[in-house]
């Protein structure tokens, strides 16, 4: 059961709205910068979804909560999101990311406890995820 917000919603005029843009042109170009950090990410989501299979959007993601540079040293990274969640998020089912979890735990890269995955050995999943994209 999910908890309730409450929401405002604004409706802004947008006679108003280009008004003020006109007088306020700084305003024109922290939203031109604020919409192309968004594309970027949505540009990046979409090459993840569209671009590789479920063991290389993983490691990549893991890759990405890593600090960089990338250690040989364990990284421990606290899932703030279910899995299922998460799941959604790499365009797979909370089961197809069990499976490939277990097959990294199994191969030693990771090890996974309740909402905990702690990378065990960030390099070689580096190496993995290169083969995978035909970088090595």
């Amino acid at each position: 059961m999910r908890a309730t917000e409450s929401t405002t919603v604004l409706l802004v005029p947008k006679n108003d709205f280009v008004d003020l843009l006109r007088k306020r042109p700084e305003l024109s170009l922290r939203m031109l910068g604020s919409m192309s950090q968004h594309l970027r990410v949505i540009v990046g989501l979409l090459d993840d979804l569209t671009l590789k299979d479920m063991e290389t959007r993983l490691a990549n993601w893991l890759l990405k909560q890593c600090p960089r540079p990338v250690s040989a040293h364990p990284v421990e990274i606290k899932l703030d999101r279910t899995k299922r969640v998460l799941a959604a998020e790499m365009g797979t089912t909370s089961e197809t990311l069990s499976r490939t979890l277990a097959k990294f735990r199994d191969q030693k890269f990771l090890r996974v406890k309740g909402n905990t995955i702690v990378v065990m050995k960030p390099l070689e999943l580096q190496k993995l995820l290169q083969r995978h994209l035909g970088e090595l």
